[in-house]
């Protein structure tokens, strides 16, 4: 009996233990009795049903794939007016046209611009700088006396996507590609003029999360620009493709560039010293319009028959420009450039307003200039 009792008071003494341990499920089974147990066996329910359908969904979305194909690109270095590019390799994206005759890679470091396009392997732009390229000039005649004599561009604004500022190229924020036929890219575009034009709110370029220390300063401007590279077949058949590009240039302040002219610049190899135009009227001194010139082409060739080379095709009717023209020697600043290069282009003048973009499209075409100037007319029905 001794014994017994004892038992039963270690037991009355031990119990609180246990229903401290458990007090939680105690009071849900008392709640559970009182009608609890249908709240909790829909409350499952639910729950399961809420777990199948995610993992339904999980599985049946597919996430894009935007991946890239990049490769390491070795530019050599130039003598430029402000600094040399750096010597360590580019990296580029690398597109590829559907039938495989040509390669464009498009440099991460300068602004997505087109550092190459080859034809069966051949170089044909400089490819130690931008091949192709947006540079945008606003002019301020400026009266002094220092710039008696020289060309008003050095004392212009000047955003260019694939210059540097005193070492600070244009950032490439963001990329994405479908496989090799496609890429899109954007950038905030450089100041390549470091701020000559006196801005009223300059901008001093960033580049790898540092203010650039030069002395004067890279500036950078407050456009973006997006790239959208692609293929676009020749109806001429030879090659069976040619280079697209899309692009959108952002002014995100909310004030107007002005007159602005837009230089779309090419940049051949020094060997390319054959140079042609459609239509050749198209001059600074004689410019054409956009409802007169509904397309503007020009190129550089190796041969004077104009088979080898390069050439550019500018839709011009959402410039709605009365001043368009093509040159074969695009050098803003005036004299001779000092790198070994070709530069030709053409030039449209058309305002940026504020927080407002502007789309436009131009080609580049490998191969000859019959087969580009027809896929020009082409663009002009």
């Amino acid at each position: 009996m001794e014994t017994r009792a004892h038992s039963d008071q270690e037991k009355r003494i031990r119990r609180p233990d246990k229903l401290q341990s458990g007090r939680g499920m105690t009071s849900f089974r008392r709640r559970a009795g009182r009608g609890g147990g249908i709240c909790f066996s829909k409350w499952l329910r639910g729950a399961a049903i809420a777990i199948f359908f995610a993992q339904t969904i999980t599985r049946a979305q597919t996430f894009p794939d935007v991946r890239c194909h990049v490769e390491n690109y070795v530019a050599q270095a130039q003598t430029e007016w402000q600094v040399p590019p750096p010597s360590h390799p580019l990296q580029v994206v690398v597109l590829r046209d559907p039938a495989g005759e040509q390669e464009a890679r498009f440099d991460l470091t300068h602004g997505a611009s087109l550092i190459s396009l080859r034809y069966h392997g051949k170089e044909l732009f400089f490819g130690h700088g931008a091949g192709a390229n947006v540079s945008m000039f606003v002019i301020r005649h400026g009266t002094e006396s220092e710039l008696k004599g020289l060309s008003p561009y050095w004392s212009s604004f000047h955003p260019d996507q694939g210059d540097s500022s005193m070492g600070v190229p244009a950032t490439v924020a963001g990329v994405a590609c479908h496989g090799q036929s496609t890429m899109r890219a954007f950038a905030m575009m450089v100041d390549g003029a470091v701020d000559s034009s006196f801005q009223r709110q300059p901008l001093i370029g960033v580049w790898k999360g540092r203010i650039s220390r030069n002395f004067p300063p890279g500036y950078s401007t407050p456009y973006t620009i997006e790239t959208d590279a692609s293929w676009v077949r020749n109806p001429g058949g030879s090659p069976q493709y040619y280079v697209k590009l899309d692009q959108l240039v952002v002014n995100i302040r909310t004030a107007s560039s002005g007159p602005m002219q837009w230089f779309l610049m090419g940049s051949a190899p020094w060997s390319f010293d054959h140079d042609i135009s459609d239509p050749s009227s198209c001059t600074e001194k004689t410019p054409c319009s956009s409802e007169s010139t509904s397309v503007i082409a020009t190129g550089r060739y190796k041969d004077s028959a104009h088979t080898q080379g390069v050439a550019m095709v500018v839709p011009t009717r959402a410039w709605a420009t009365r001043k368009v023209y093509l040159t074969p020697g695009v050098n803003a600043y005036g004299g001779v450039s000092v790198v070994r290069n070709r530069p030709f282009g053409a030039v449209l003048v058309h305002p940026l307003h504020g927080i407002s973009g502007f789309h436009f499209t131009w080609y580049l075409c490998a191969g000859s200039w019959d087969a580009a100037r027809s896929f020009a007319h082409e663009q002009a029905r």
